[in-house]
């Protein structure tokens, strides 16, 4: 009951893509997070996602997405479920060329480590940080810590940023 009433309280203090006043996050939700996915993205989801129901459709190609929209080099998952289709999805977007590294944090038992591993344009993945208190805490840890720039807040994914020039900002946004 307690998850749904955070649900709820998200839902009613977060924004659009117009109640961003940052030209970055205002781009991301833009270009990547309200983009609708057409017929061959939605038949290439894998079927433990379309099971799962919408809203993990709905994730799986957000992430897809992003990972198209920033080019990176290394990735790290830290997922519980050791979900072989998100390893596949981040094999496909990888490029050698990027210097950037993505994070996907699906446990809270390496995000301290992790934040510490951290260098500028890395981008820090977080999937459900409301589900319990202990993904709660690791959400917070990372939006008060120094090093983070740029946090948005999706309620069912946490986005976590390390841009330099820009000032330290945390976003509640409508997914």
């Amino acid at each position: 009951m307690e998850y749904y009433l955070k649900f709820l309280r998200h839902y009613l203090v977060s924004h659009s893509r117009h109640g961003t006043h940052s030209p970055f996050v205002y781009h991301l939700v833009d270009q990547v997070l309200y983009q609708k996915a057409n017929p061959d993205d939605l038949n290439a989801v894998p079927l433990r996602y379309k099971r799962a129901g919408k809203r993990e459709v709905k994730k799986y190609l957000f992430v897809e997405r992003l990972l198209r929209t920033f080019p990176f080099g290394t990735y790290k998952i830290s997922d519980k479920s050791n979900d072989p289709d998100l390893v596949k999805l981040f094999e496909r977007n990888c490029t050698i060329l990027a210097q950037r590294a993505i994070y996907y944090i699906n446990t809270v038992d390496d995000y301290q480590r992790i934040l510490f591993e951290m260098r500028e344009d890395d981008i820090i993945i977080v999937d459900s940080p409301h589900l319990s208190k202990d993904q709660e805490k690791s959400w917070r840890f990372f939006k008060q810590h120094s090093k983070v720039v740029v946090t948005i807040d999706l309620f069912h994914l946490g986005l976590v940023f390390f841009r330099k020039g820009q000032r330290k900002e945390d976003f509640i946004i409508r997914f």
